[in-house]
C-alpha cells in the first residue's frame, strides 16, 4: 500500500510541478522553481505538523510527503538553474541560491509552526461565555 501511495503521490506531484513550471518569470531568474520549492517547503512543514497531532497512516504520509511534495519540489533543477544563472549573471545566481537556501527552511518552519498553533487551539476546550 505504501508503494502505491508513493507512486500515485509522485505522479500527482510531478504533474503539479510540470504545470506550475510555466509560471511567467522575471527573465533569467528562475522564479517558477523558487516559487515551487518555497511552497513545497511550506506544505511539507505543515504536513509534518499535522502528522504530529493526528494519526495519519504511514502510506498516506509517505504518499503526500515523499510522493507529492518530493516530486513537486526539485533540488536538481535548483542546482542546474543556479549553475546556468551563475554563468550568465553571478550576483543573481548568488541571490537565488541564498533566497532558496534560507527561504526553504524558514517556509518549512513557518508552515509547521502555523499549523501547530491552529491544531493546539482546536484541541483546547471551549471557554464558557458568561451572559
Amino acid at each position: 500500500m505504501t508503494y502505491l501511495a508513493l507512486l500515485v503521490g509522485g505522479a500527482v506531484g510531478g504533474i503539479l510541478r510540470y504545470a506550475l513550471g510555466f509560471i511567467p518569470g522575471g527573465g533569467q531568474f528562475p522564479s517558477a522553481t523558487l516559487f515551487i520549492n518555497l511552497v513545497g517547503s511550506l506544505l511539507l512543514g505543515a504536513l509534518y505538523a499535522v502528522t504530529a497531532f493526528r494519526k495519519v497512516p504511514v502510506p498516506i504520509r509517505i504518499g503526500l510527503a515523499t510522493g507529492v511534495l518530493g516530486a513537486f519540489t526539485t533540488f536538481s533543477t535548483f542546482c542546474l538553474q543556479t549553475s546556468r544563472l551563475a554563468l550568465a549573471h553571478l550576483p543573481l545566481a548568488v541571490l537565488y541560491a541564498l533566497v532558496s537556501a534560507v527561504g526553504g527552511p524558514l517556509f518549512a518552519l513557518f508552515g509547521n509552526q502555523a499549523v501547530q498553533a491552529v491544531l493546539r487551539r482546536r484541541e483546547q476546550p471551549a471557554k464558557e461565555v458568561s451572559t
